[in-house]
């Protein structure tokens, strides 16, 4: 915008040449917006689906190349998708809906942490434990007692 308020200096064909650069400019940046908006949909339907998908299979797996393969794009598509919905990665949404249900799970239930991973489908509590450690810093034990007001 200040390019063409100062255009009032310049020669007349300068002035012109200017003048077309910046609409050149405006067009492009609408045309963005435009592909970006219409494009919209299909990242929604893209997000709809893998949002489902991990819905029902959080606890078999947690790679994003397996839920890409079975609904039929790429790990890509699933994490541009997943961005424009949530602002997350796709890999961080599938992991923040595993730490939900272990929590969950540790916060209501009397299981003991390892069948709370087993449930998860980790192939071992060390394994569990480490992941759920990681995500939110402290161990699924240690989580239960502090939510629980007992620690």
């Amino acid at each position: 915008m200040e390019a063409y308020k100062e255009t009032g200096a310049l020669r007349l064909d300068a002035q012109i040449e200017l003048i077309r650069h910046l609409l050149s400019a405006l067009v492009l940046r609408l045309s963005h917006l435009y592909v970006r908006e219409r494009g919209a949909g299909d990242t929604g339907e893209a997000f709809r689906a893998f949002h489902t998908a991990v819905e029902r299979d959080y606890a078999e797996s947690r790679t994003v190349a397996d839920y890409a393969s079975a609904l039929g794009c790429s790990s890509l598509t699933l994490t541009r998708a997943c961005i424009a919905a949530t602002g997350v990665t796709a890999k961080r949404y599938l992991n923040e809906r595993t730490v939900l249900e272990a929590i969950r799970l540790l916060c209501h239930t009397e299981l003991p942490a390892s069948a709370v991973g087993q449930r998860l489908g980790f192939p071992r509590p060390t394994a569990f434990s480490k992941f759920f450690k990681h995500h939110t810093g402290e161990t699924p034990s240690d989580y239960r007692v502090r939510a629980s007001g007992r620690g």
